[in-house]
């Protein structure tokens, strides 16, 4: 981890992450704050949601339109900018309450979001040139972490502004200010960021449909080793039920809560808190035994581990149990992420690498909602047993996709 600090590329790219992180984190807090403030709390706070969903529902679109930018590394300093600016023109109609300054409040978060996203596909071209192939795993694996640290720190600034200023264009300004960082720190180190423009080359302007299927195709299934059909699907099936394991966890708690001699609170925080923590280790940590495997190997690995979290709900019911088990499918989750995207980033052409991860994360946004609210569903309305085994079913169909069907060698690290 300290070799790859001392570039500075990283330095910089990471620094201004953790000001975007808090940014972001920041302003989706005062949102549903502000939201309750209406007359009508429920329907806003229900568009609220709904609107910060959908940026990741857009990746394919934004990943693409990042791949035809040719500065991108000014176009990375352009967006936060823009970010900065429209937080700074939301604080001055905020405190203004009416549907319409709503509905502006929303437009606003949202194409900010969306920006963020355009930010991220940007960085990747960046992180292919000015990082060594070895280091890249790591590289991501840190702005994953810093994701995962700092959102929490995020919210806690702003419901501190809200609880002691009671301040929304306050907050506003707070996130352009974050922002307006991010910025600044991206145009201080702009020689350690910059990259030769990336013209899209005339055979690639407008393609869509079969040929750039066919490329998508061939890159993830290096990365992978498995197809593309099978990779998406499986990560379609583990993101549906993993989106459902906190609200799972809550409910199993709350049925269970006498068991684990502890409150209910302080029992959610020490997950909570173990889930971070693996996700960091697993994407930061240079563990050589995960390095050697396969992106494929760890992806079923970490289904097993939630399979077995499954069956304790079922059959042990250890609250402890529960505890290691969440912190060891977030560590198999923190490693798995920045892996499949730095065998991506050194296969794929630079100009087809944002297409990729908005793929990915499209699918991704669109699983997590349906399969939360499935095995809750099922939770709920037939029993929590019946939550537990179409959890794992579900699991165990993603693991046969996975396993079964013509192997695709992925490519050895260098």
């Amino acid at each position: 981890m300290l070799e790859i600090i001392k570039n500075r590329a990283v330095r910089i790219l990471s620094l201004a992450n953790v000001f975007e992180t808090l940014g972001v984190s920041i302003f989706n807090i005062v949102l549903l704050t502000y939201a309750k403030t209406y007359a009508n709390p429920t329907v806003m706070i229900s568009a609220v949601s709904i609107a910060t969903v959908v940026p990741g529902t857009l990746g394919f679109a934004i990943g693409y339109w990042a791949d035809h930018l040719t500065h991108k590394d000014q176009m990375l300093i352009v967006t936060k900018v823009l970010q900065a600016l429209l937080y700074l023109g939301l604080s001055l109609v905020i405190d203004h309450r009416t549907p319409l300054v709503f509905a502006i409040v929303i437009a606003i978060n949202l194409i900010s979001d969306s920006l963020g996203f355009l930010s991220s596909s940007l960085r990747l071209p960046v992180i292919r040139q000015r990082v060594a192939q070895n280091d890249r795993q790591q590289v991501l694996g840190l702005n994953q972490s810093i994701a995962s640290l700092l959102q929490p720190v995020g919210q806690s600034i702003g419901v501190f502004i809200l609880a002691v200023t009671h301040d929304y264009a306050l907050a506003a300004l707070v996130n352009a200010g974050t922002f307006f960082l991010a910025a600044l720190i991206l145009l201080l180190g702009r020689r350690a960021i910059h990259i030769a423009p990336i013209p899209v080359p005339p055979a690639r302007r407008g393609e869509k449909g079969p040929g750039l299927w066919r490329k998508m195709s061939n890159i993830l299934g290096q990365s992978s080793g498995v197809s593309i059909i099978r990779l998406l699907t499986a990560v379609v099936i583990v993101n549906a039920v993993g989106a459902s394991v906190d609200a799972v966890i809550n409910l199993y708690i709350l049925d269970q809560g006498r068991a684990t001699g502890l409150s209910f609170g302080l029992a959610i925080l020490i997950i909570n808190v173990l889930f971070v923590a693996g996700t960091v280790m697993g994407s930061t940590l240079k563990v050589r035994f995960l390095d050697r495997q396969s992106f494929k190997t760890v992806m079923v690995g970490t289904i097993g581990v939630m399979v077995l979290l499954y069956l304790n709900f079922l059959w042990v019911q250890s609250y402890w149990m529960v505890v290691v088990l969440m912190f060891a499918i977030a560590f198999g989750l923190g490693n798995m992420n920045p892996k499949l995207y730095a065998q991506v980033i050194s296969l794929a052409d630079q100009n087809i690498v944002g297409t990729i991860f908005g793929t990915v994360s499209s699918l991704v946004t669109i699983a997590a909602p349906l399969g939360s609210v499935g095995i809750v569903l099922v939770y709920n309305a037939i029993s929590p047993a019946a939550a537990y085994w179409a959890s794992i079913i579900i699991l165990l169909i993603g693991t046969a996709v996975l396993l079964l069907g013509k192997h695709q060698r992925p490519v050895a690290k260098a």
